[in-house]
């Protein structure tokens, strides 16, 4: 007995440094193997490959995914920012928008945006820009923009027009595309 208990050996364990060879060529491995698969995939349209979100691309096939709002109411990436253009942020529930309105109110950005019923001002008449919670919470615009009414309301209002907001965050972003921005009063968007 004592004799067959002595050939069983114990598991044997690896090191650190060999767990991280090990780790490193399964990392190369992986990265190999996805490469060898992107590059077989072939495409429809080869030319689409590089060019696919190029402004000037979009311009030679405006029939191909791009909405006619988005082509006649806001600007090229390829294009510089103007003056004072009126960003349209793409806000998508749960995807880092609550985050992206605190970088810019801290950026000292005016927002047009969904405030808590206790310190909004939607039933003023005219635009207005207040600042709901004191001097270091940021700049707002007194509309909705998360419901249709609350776009149209603005769009009535002339809120693009007018340049008070810097900043509007919006879910609809066709909707609020087509009737807040218009040829005369372009901006970009950003999500």
């Amino acid at each position: 007995m004592e004799a067959s208990a002595a050939t069983i050996l114990p598991p044997r364990r690896l090191t650190i440094k060999k767990r991280a060879a090990l780790g490193l060529l399964a990392s190369v491995l992986g990265f190999v193997t996805f490469q060898n698969y992107y590059n077989s995939i072939s495409l429809v349209d080869d030319s689409l490959s590089q060019r696919q979100l190029s402004s000037s691309w979009i311009e030679r096939h405006p029939e191909r995914g791009v909405s006619a709002w988005a082509r006649n109411n806001f600007r090229p990436l390829s294009s510089a920012p103007g003056e004072k253009e009126t960003v349209l942020f793409w806000h998508i529930p749960k995807s880092g928008g609550t985050t992206a309105k605190s970088i810019y109110r801290c950026l000292d950005q005016t927002i047009a945006s969904r405030l808590p019923p206790s310190v909004s001002r939607t039933n003023d008449k005219e635009l207005i820009e207040f600042k709901p919670y004191g001097e270091r919470r940021g700049t707002y615009v007194n509309v909705d923009m998360t419901t249709r009414s609350g776009m149209l309301r603005a769009e009535k209002m002339g809120l693009v027009a007018s340049g008070k907001a810097d900043m509007l965050f919006a879910m609809d972003l066709s909707f609020a595309g087509e009737h807040l921005y218009d040829k005369e009063h372009k901006g970009r968007i950003l999500g």
